[in-house]
């Protein structure tokens, strides 16, 4: 039993390295593809390795397995619920289709729900090819250096950075290969050495991989010596211009195409010392492509300004008893100037003055002919708005109508605009009272339906698709600038005015000094979000993505008069209702609707939980089974303790043994006597208790003496016996 265990936890290890090593394989495939779903797949590549550690027999991995590929294809590409009338009409309708497709020869019309189920399979013949390696050859040698030719490959020729991969492979790697190296020797050590003895061969081996990947990855490193080899193959091929959806992270003069991932950049870009958090602003835009931003054309003007002289903005500011300051230190050269809500002026100890664009509202510092100039530091004196919710509610929709010809530019759409789009935006805002609420119900959209925050699996949309419908109903998944533009064009869906900001998030908040913060801005911080127009109140700043918290002041000045008004309205409402019974009826169907749906997303929110979930049932079940011959006997030691000492339950003791008897392989042959049985079992254990437990068994069944019996050693003995099953 020792010698089974020590190789079920050799083989444990080496899983868990080979699953790490298959994840480093499967995350480039997923950036350079922009394929989402990545933990669905992880989860498929450890229930087959978890199947093939267990060994569950061929026929019964292979169901789970294929169990699983039903599920995922259903999950991912089906509309409809998984456990639904739709689920095989649409497999059907998928074999038929891309069965057509390949018959007829033209592959690369096969669906994305082919494609992935060739992936999965793909997979499914890896995992198994690794277990014949692991467990049969006892060497993963070349497996270990395809992984790192893939990486390397991969980190030289694409946009992916592999150079912590390649660290992870290698350390894997190392500690994979010694652990089968030592297990190919232990297989030549003779059987009379010791655990321990065994154990002399691993500590030396892991030592020295822990010391030397320690010293690797502390130590200086040199440059590439070779020049990088993509920009000349590009050169030659001519393909050096900038291409399409190729994104680098921070903040970027070109908006025109969105989409696809970004790759981190933690490069300090600014910090600033305030009482208060802020968000940044630099510029804003107003016309949507379809695919991504630009400035409209026409006439606009610009303001120059002085140091230390108002600055004329469209957004609103606070009371001056409230005026702040704030003290920016740039590190990196910029042209322009970072903003912050509610700002004064702009101070700065080189005299200079500062331009500001009328349009995007984009303020630059003045340029003198043939030289750059940028600032080090300046201080950004501000008051910051607060909005009062009373005003708030006054916003009645009809209100939009009374709007000037200048913000028919925040209204602008595509003509190719889909019309769901528009479709949903009033469906989220149709019962919404005030332009305010409205807002707010399109802003809040994106945190209750399922969307997800993520940098790396962001789609890229087709040329003949729209960027917000793609998010909105495909996706899901994206960045700020994903959830940003898709609530403008939800707002101006239904007529209300929104802009798109660009700047900075307030970054990471530091040390307390004399009563200031420090915020430190790295590129990583670059950020888009939407400030809309509500009538009355002006332009107001939204925070739509999910992970992000706005920073706008509300000033919630109605709400001790919310009730009164409530109790005053609610009278002069309820004559005006007509049929109050069926709209109570049509009024509960909607509630228990509401918390059908409601239960439905909390389940697809928390999907991942119950795959990880399922998934560990199922281990843990055949876990369970193989390891019945244990278990179950010590549940019957501790439930028979508890009973009482009589022929009933001495009857049902010894039946209960004779099962346990069986599973260990000591099974009651045809026609053998009881009394033979008993004999070869205490023969089989070493014992003599099997025969005096059947010799007062024999004694209850023939109807012999039953008075001169001691149940508590019956008792001692039985569960004596029981452990020498287990042991």
């Amino acid at each position: 039993m020792k010698q089974s265990l020590m190789e079920f936890l050799e083989l444990t290890i080496a899983y868990v390295i080979v699953f790490f090593i298959l994840r480093e394989w499967l995350i480039p495939i997923m950036q350079l593809t922009n394929t989402g779903g990545m933990n669905l797949f992880l989860v498929f590549i450890g229930l087959s390795l978890a199947l093939s550690l267990f060994r569950v027999h061929p026929v019964l991995s292979g169901l789970v397995k294929f169990g699983y590929i039903t599920w995922f294809v259903v999950f991912v590409y089906s509309k409809s619920p998984v456990l639904s009338g739709e689920t095989f009409p649409f497999l059907l309708s998928e074999w038929k289709g891309n069965m057509t497709t390949l018959l007829s020869g033209d592959f690369g019309q096969v669906s994305d729900a082919f494609r992935t189920v060739l992936f999965l399979v793909l997979i499914w013949m890896l995992v198994y090819l690794i277990h014949h390696w692991v467990s049969v050859r006892k060497n993963i040698f070349y497996f270990f250096v395809m992984t790192v030719f893939f990486i390397a490959t991969l980190d030289t020729f694409s946009d992916y950075d592999g150079k912590a991969a390649i660290v992870k492979v290698i350390v894997l790697g190392l500690i994979m290969t010694g652990v089968l190296f030592v297990k190919r020797l232990w297989l030549q050590v003779e059987t009379t050495s010791t655990v321990m003895e065994k154990w002399k061969i691993v500590i030396p081996m892991l030592v020295s991989v822990f010391l030397v990947s320690s010293v690797a990855f502390f130590l200086p490193k040199t440059g590439p010596t070779w020049a990088d080899p993509v920009p000349f193959i590009q050169g030659v091929t001519g393909q050096d211009g900038s291409g399409t959806g190729k994104k680098s992270v921070g903040y970027s003069q070109d908006d025109s195409q969105l989409g696809g991932p970004f790759q981190g950049d933690n490069t300090l870009i600014f910090t600033a010392s305030s009482r208060d958090r802020h968000y940044w602003r630099i510029e804003t835009k107003d016309t949507y492509t379809s695919k991504g931003w630009i400035v409209s054309d026409g006439n606009f003007g610009k303001n120059v300004y002085e140091t230390d002289t108002p600055i004329l903005t469209s957004l609103q500011v606070g009371s001056p008893e409230n005026e702040r300051q704030i003290q920016l230190d740039i590190a990196v050269p910029m042209p322009f100037l970072i903003q912050t809500y509610g700002l004064l002026s702009v101070s700065a100890q080189d005299a200079t003055l500062f331009i500001q664009d009328e349009q995007t509202e984009k303020m630059t510092i003045e340029q003198q002919v043939g030289e750059s100039k940028s600032l080090s530091n300046y201080s950004l004196s501000y008051s910051e708005p607060v909005y009062s919710m009373d005003q708030l509610q006054l916003s009645y929709p009809t209100t939009l109508e009374t709007l000037d010809s200048s913000f028919d530019r925040f209204l602008q759409l595509p003509n190719q605009l889909p019309q769901r789009v528009r479709d949903l935006a009033y469906e989220i805002t149709q019962d919404k009272g005030t332009v305010y609420d409205q807002i707010k119900a399109v802003e809040d959209y994106f945190r209750t339906n399922g969307f997800r925050y993520d940098k790396t699996e962001v789609a890229i949309p087709a040329e003949d698709q729209d960027y917000v419908d793609q998010f909105l109903f495909d996706t899901k998944i994206g960045y700020c600038d994903n959830f940003s533009t898709s609530m403008i064009v939800l707002l101006r869906s239904v007529g209300i005015p929104a802009r798109w900001v660009k700047g900075f998030a307030p970054g990471t908040a530091g040390p307390m000094s004399d009563g200031l913060r420090e915020y430190v801005i790295t590129n990583d911080n670059a950020h888009s979000w939407v400030e809309a127009y509500i009538p009355g109140t002006g332009w107001m700043e939204f925070e739509p993505t999910v992970g992000f918290t706005g920073n706008v002041n509300i000033d919630y000045d109605i709400q001790l008069d919310t009730s009164e008004q409530d109790e005053v309205l609610q009278p002069e409402k309820k004559p005006e209702q007509p049929k109050p019974q069926e709209q109570v009826s049509k009024k509960e169907e909607s509630n228990s609707t509401f918390s059908f749906d409601a239960v439905w997303t909390w389940v697809k929110k928390f999907t991942y939980v119950w795959i990880i979930t399922i998934i560990l049932l199922v281990i843990g079940g055949i876990s369970l089974f193989l390891q019945r011959k244990t278990w179950i006997p010590k549940m019957h030691v501790r439930v028979y303790r508890k009973k009482v000492a009589d022929w009933s339950n001495f009857d049902s003791s010894y039946h209960v043994l004779l099962k346990q008897l069986s599973r260990i392989g000591l099974r009651r042959r045809d026609g053998e006597t009881l009394h033979t049985f008993a004999e070869r079992v205490d023969a089989s254990l070493e014992t003599d208790e099997m025969q005096k437990l059947t010799a007062v068994y024999e004694q209850h069944v023939y109807g012999k003496d039953k008075h001169e019996v001691d149940f508590i050693k019956l008792k001692e003995s039985w569960e004596y016996l029981i452990n020498r099953t287990i042991s």
